[in-house]
């Protein structure tokens, strides 16, 4: 919670009879100043020396029978006492206003009538200058009623109380004792639900911010007025329920970057969903507002944004520099205005509903001296086509290894059929040399896969060397028998006359 700063001061009171005595003692009295500290003035060392009493008429009798440190302390002596007047002069009033002011109030539940809220923890916050801390907590009791007494009633100092009730947050303004040390706060809850039936935007302000050239960046600021219609707060969650998280749903751009909440979000939480953030912030019933502001890259001197609505949104208005040329077909140009001390072109649109998109094209943007880009995403586009090219080279290997081997084995088995030559054979021998042929193509095959899987890294090196040397053992075992089946042949054809062939 954010609580503004009190103005600077302190408290004093007039002490007559003090100042009369500390005149008395010194003919000169210190010029002071306030430091900002209750109940620690400072004192301003111009017009000190000055001050010092005149020396006693005995005194340069004594000087020569005292001690130089002995002179020193008379002489310091009247100002030591100055001193001292001075602190219990001012210091006084500070603390007699401590530690009298009490802030009591009752807690009540407005969605049911302003009931009271009973055993419900209750914060008292304090700040002072730019420090803000929590103080005490207390518990209400059976009428829903808290109390916190002695409390300092210093100017510089401010109270707020604030409670967590049903995921929301609900505090008072801020409270000022130092006029009245005793006052009655109560505070309002309400409710929770999860309904957005009664939520609205009834004022949506857009403000391209600042062009960054040399960055390419352009900082666009969001600022939200919520209604509540109804008698509960609205409070999200950030549980994933299907797509997204049933809470506040704010859109952004493509590529925003640096998002920057508000003290509106304080106490709250934020995470990034596919098209923009979403929040569990609380919406009371009644008023709320929400802003954040946000960066875009662009790449050239137009840049078109879009803005699709989110909730039903009574007033859109949006705030573009005039340096920059803006049109919209969903916009209407009402002129230049001027907001803070600064001169816009103003577009404005009415009673939007959810899910409609309005775009704004910007013209006339510097051109770009760095142009943000998208890193991330050019970075995963590369290392896509990298593995891709990667996936085919090993592909493209496979096949042609797959293929020589091939070649190889279509190879050996047309010289293994020409050295059979062309010999009639009786069938019992002819059936043996079919065996023995088949074997030796299912040989060869087998060294064919061996040689594919090791090539595709399927097996190890040792066992494709031990299974390839016991198949080339069989597949030469296979072939040495041929002789003896040529025998087969020529025993098989006793009376045949043609020439022999030999292997």
């Amino acid at each position: 919670m954010c609580m503004r700063k009190s103005e600077h001061g302190l408290g004093r009171a007039t002490a007559a009879s003090r100042a009369t005595a500390c005149r008395a003692t010194a003919r000169v009295t210190p010029t002071i100043h306030d430091c900002g500290e209750p109940g620690h003035p400072c004192i301003v060392g111009a017009g000190l020396a000055p001050a010092l009493p005149r020396r006693h008429p005995a005194l340069p009798r004594l000087a020569p029978a005292l001690p130089r440190p002995a002179r020193a302390l008379l002489l310091v002596l009247p100002l030591l006492l100055v001193l001292t007047c001075s602190l219990l002069l001012f210091a006084a009033p500070a603390h007699a206003a401590a530690g009298t002011g009490r802030i009591y109030g009752q807690l009540l539940d407005g969605t049911k009538h302003d009931a009271p809220v009973v055993g419900q923890s209750v914060t008292l916050q304090m700040a002072q200058g730019d420090n803000t801390r929590d103080l005490l907590n207390v518990t209400t009791d059976a009428h829903g009623e808290f109390s916190f007494s002695g409390l300092d009633t210093d100017k510089t100092i401010n109270y707020a109380v604030y409670t967590l009730y049903q995921g929301a947050q609900y505090y008072t303004d801020l409270i000022d004792l130092s006029s009245k040390p005793t006052q009655q706060i109560n505070l309002k809850v309400y409710d929770a639900t999860t309904s957005t039936a009664n939520i609205a935007i009834v004022q949506a302000t857009v403000l391209v911010d600042k062009v960054d050239a040399q960055n390419g960046l352009i900082t666009i600021s969001e600022n939200y007025f919520f209604e509540n219609l109804g008698l509960t707060s609205y409070v999200g969650s950030l549980q994933a329920n299907g797509s997204k998280p049933n809470a506040l749903l704010f859109a952004l751009p493509t590529g925003a970057r640096k998002l920057s909440l508000s003290s509106s979000f304080n106490g709250y939480q934020a995470i990034q969903v596919d098209t923009g953030f979403a929040t569990n912030a609380a919406l009371p019933p009644g008023t709320s507002q929400l802003a954040f502001s946000f960066q875009v890259p662009y790449t050239a001197t137009g840049y078109d944004f879009s803005y699709p609505i989110v909730y039903p949104t009574v007033d859109l208005s949006l705030l573009v520099p005039l340096n920059i040329h803006a049109s919209s077909s969903g916009m209407n140009s009402q002129g230049p205005v001027n907001v803070n001390q600064q001169t816009y072109q103003l577009f404005k649109a009415q009673k939007l509903l959810a899910g409609d998109q309005i775009h704004v094209q910007l013209q006339g943007l510097p051109a770009p001296q760095n142009a943000a880009s998208p890193a991330p995403r050019n970075q995963n586009t590369l290392w896509i086509i990298v593995a891709i090219l990667l996936m085919l080279a090993i592909v493209g290997v496979t096949w042609f290894v797959s293929r020589l081997s091939r070649r190889r084995a279509t190879a050996t088995r047309k010289q293994a059929t020409r050295g059979r030559g062309d010999v009639s054979v009786h069938p019992v021998a002819k059936k043996h040399v079919s065996e023995a042929s088949d074997r030796q193509e299912v040989l060869l095959q087998e060294l064919l896969d061996l040689d594919t899987a090791y090539e595709a890294g399927k097996i190890k090196k040792t066992e494709y060397e031990e299974r390839r040397a016991k198949t080339k053992a069989l597949l030469r075992s296979v072939m040495n028998s041929e002789p003896v089946e040529k025998g087969h042949r020529e025993r098989a054809i006793p009376g045949d006359q043609r020439t022999k062939k030999e292997f």
